[in-house]
């Protein structure tokens, strides 16, 4: 297909195809002519996770470099290559510096969840300890490792389980790709029912405490 034929497809505009392709984010095409080049469903399907990475995971433009470079590089084993796209990915904001014991609470729950092999400088992991240690400061909040424990249990089943679905048979690149758009795409999808719930839960407990409309007086 033609590079407007890909742009087309994937629901991209073409503008943003063409900058893709020349800040190397797109495999170059086939060139089968001076000016003329033809694509085919690896650079669709590529496409289609740049988009979803932008629009859903709201990554910067200046990110996917690194994303990317870490699909791309055959020679980096698939979790090493994951676990550097997720420091990308949640990368915004910075944790800042980090407070002592929000960390210390973060790591004992990581022992307590037999979670081992998370390393000291995930993004993820410093982030965590900045929520914590927000949630600790002065105000109606509050954690503790009881809570994080509980948390932590609810996401572990929820991890386990896809890491259980992934096919690691699959072409290494595919195998990434899904990998990476299932983490960002599930994530939302995750939250947004999270909320739903909420909507849900506590408009049933507003019914169920609310007070009995007064009887009428009888004629």
């Amino acid at each position: 297909m033609l590079v407007s034929e890909l742009a087309e497809r994937a629901d991209v505009p073409l503008a943003t195809v063409k900058y893709y392709l020349r800040e190397g984010l797109l495999p170059a095409g086939e060139m089968t002519g001076p000016r003329r080049a033809e694509y085919d469903e690896r650079h669709l399907r590529r496409l289609r996770v740049l988009r979803l990475l932008r629009e859903v995971g709201e990554v910067q433009v200046s990110s996917l470099r690194q994303i990317v470079d870490a699909l791309d590089d055959a020679d980096l084993p698939v979790h090493d290559a994951m676990a550097q796209i997720a420091d990308v990915i949640t990368a915004r904001p910075d944790p800042g510096e980090q407070d002592p014991e929000a960390l210390a609470m973060v790591d004992e729950v990581f022992t307590m969840m037999g979670w081992h092999e998370i390393r000291a400088e995930s993004v993820d992991r410093l982030r965590l300890a900045s929520l914590v240690a927000a949630l600790n400061a002065p105000g109606p909040l509050g954690a503790n490792v009881e809570i994080l424990s509980f948390y932590a249990g609810i996401a572990d089943h929820l991890a386990r389980t896809e890491i259980s679905l992934v096919d690691h048979s699959m072409e290494r690149s595919q195998l990434l790709e899904d990998m990476v758009t299932g983490s960002v795409v599930y994530g939302q999808v995750f939250e947004l029912l999270r909320q739903l719930g909420h909507e849900h839960h506590h408009a049933r407990a507003v019914a169920a405490n609310a007070e009995p409309e007064p009887a009428a007086p009888a004629d």
